[in-house]
């Protein structure tokens, strides 16, 4: 019997790693998707999480995993990037301009930040006019 060839559930299984043995929760879901039915199926060794608490656990993780794709996208996985210090810094300057896009949008009367983009590309002549803006000396 393959994992793949349960029906939707949740099931426990024990697994056996060198001499031990651990007891896994299964949770088996369906899916409808536009392009059909797909299968998940998601794991813990926390037999006490609800079918909830496992499918948010998973969605947590995959966000983390999808953080990584992208900080290795921009180049950022570089080590030394990540000292505490560049990433208290980090955070400072992200929170300040997460402030300032919101003054902006209220300022401007607009409704979100798609809209605040709109704004800077069609005034603005998109980023790189924004960065001429708060250009560096």
């Amino acid at each position: 019997l393959r994992v793949g060839d349960l029906p939707p559930g949740v099931y426990f299984a024990d697994l056996t790693l060198g001499d031990r043995a651990i007891t896994v929760k299964l949770l088996v879901r369906e899916y409808k998707r536009d392009s059909g039915t797909h299968v998940k199926c998601l794991y813990t060794t926390d037999l006490s999480l609800s079918e909830e608490e496992i499918e948010e656990a998973w969605r947590m993780r995959w966000e983390i995993e999808e953080l990584h794709r992208d900080v290795k996208a921009l180049g950022l996985e570089d080590s030394s990037f990540w000292r505490r210090e560049r990433l208290q810094g980090y955070l400072a300057i992200f929170t300040i301009m997460t402030n300032v896009v919101r003054e902006l949008i209220g300022a401007l009367n607009l409704r979100s930040v798609e809209a605040f983009l709109r704004f800077v590309e069609r005034h603005l002549g998109g980023p790189p006019g924004l960065m001429k803006i708060f250009k560096l000396r």
